[in-house]
């Protein structure tokens, strides 16, 4: 009798281990974003003038956006999203240790660092964890090019150019790309990179 209900025990543990098991593998590996390809590296300058380069933060998931002051509509939905995103971050103690936000202009020339300064400052946009960047044309066409993002001047003040926003993990791959603006999905963007900052 003892023999027998050790052997249901012994049976019913093995049982939950294997169910377990299969399960944990199944959600993650259905939460386990893939690698969609591989980010460029590249070095451009921070508002106070350092060089940034894209390894500089290795270790950290980075989300990476590009806009330009002077954008009547997406780029502004986006940015604000972003500052909600970036407190968020900050709220559970991801931002600057596990998780930073990068945006690049697509428009050097007029954004000089006074300008972003001050577009910064309007919109009471804090640069905790978030670096605005920006770089000669060469470097940011090179940027563009290796992100596979499209950026057309059409006039001295308006650019046509493509709706994605990157996020990538700890080495550099890209492991997720979003649309920008008043599409941003939040909660979405957030689970994310919570995802990668906790892989091993």
């Amino acid at each position: 009798m003892v023999r027998r209900y050790w052997f249901i025990a012994v049976t019913s543990v093995l049982a939950a281990a294997v169910i377990l098991g299969i399960g944990y593998q199944f959600w993650w590996g259905y939460t386990r974003l893939p690698v969609v390809d591989r980010a460029p590296d590249f070095t451009l300058s921070n508002l106070a003038g350092k060089q940034v380069k894209l390894h500089d933060s290795d270790g950290k998931v980075r989300l990476v956006s590009f806009f330009y002051s002077h954008c009547p509509d997406i780029c502004q939905a986006t940015n604000v999203n972003l500052a909600r995103i970036q407190q968020k971050l900050n709220e559970e103690k991801l931002l600057n240790n596990k998780a930073v936000i990068l945006s690049i202009t697509f428009d050097p020339q007029i954004d000089t660092p006074q300008v972003l300064h001050k577009y910064a400052d309007q919109r009471n946009i804090h640069f905790n964890g978030w670096e605005f960047l920006r770089g000669t044309p060469e470097q940011t066409k090179n940027v563009l090019t290796g992100f596979k993002v499209v950026a057309e001047k059409q006039s001295a003040d308006l650019f046509i150019h493509s709706n994605q926003m990157f996020l990538l993990d700890k080495d550099e791959n890209i492991r997720a790309v979003y649309k920008m603006g008043s599409e941003m999905d939040n909660n979405k963007i957030l689970a994310d990179i919570k995802n990668l900052a906790h892989e091993t």
